[in-house]
């Protein structure tokens, strides 16, 4: 088993990053887990990663992607839709599980990007990244 977290900011306001317009996106956070290839029981395994992320809406009602990849590859994707409900503020949370990973070191990229070009959005806080390797 292995766990890592990278925590940007664990507060509303700790950083300002633009969304951009898809199809750019930019990482907000990474983490990465090893998985012991020596440990008989490290297949089949899970890696469950967990994200929250506060984003501010400034203007209109974005969509925004979430996506996580993992050694160059898009393992998740998800879209947060904002309607006239959310005034300024919103938080997304999500859980994944990766199944049956390759061992060794596994790296994983936390990126969002803004699918409605006539909208804003800003990742304010907080934002919180975590991983955890689960052998067999």
């Amino acid at each position: 088993m292995d766990y890592n977290a990278h925590v940007v900011t664990p507060i509303t306001n700790g950083v300002s990053i633009p969304v951009p317009i898809s199809p750019a996106g930019v990482q907000i956070a990474a983490v990465g887990v090893y998985i012991d290839p020596a440990v008989p029981a490290h297949f089949p395994n899970k890696v469950e990663l967990k994200a929250t992320i506060g984003v501010d809406i400034p203007l209109d009602f974005p969509n925004i992607l979430v996506r996580i990849w993992r050694a160059g590859t898009e393992i998740f994707y998800a879209r947060a839709e904002y309607a006239e409900v959310i005034v300024d503020d919103g938080i997304i949370s999500l859980h994944m599980v990766d199944v049956n990973v390759p061992a060794g070191v596994q790296n994983y990229q936390l990126i969002v990007e803004n699918q409605d070009a006539d909208s804003t959005a800003v990742v304010v806080g907080p934002v919180i990244f975590s991983a955890m390797a689960i052998g067999g």
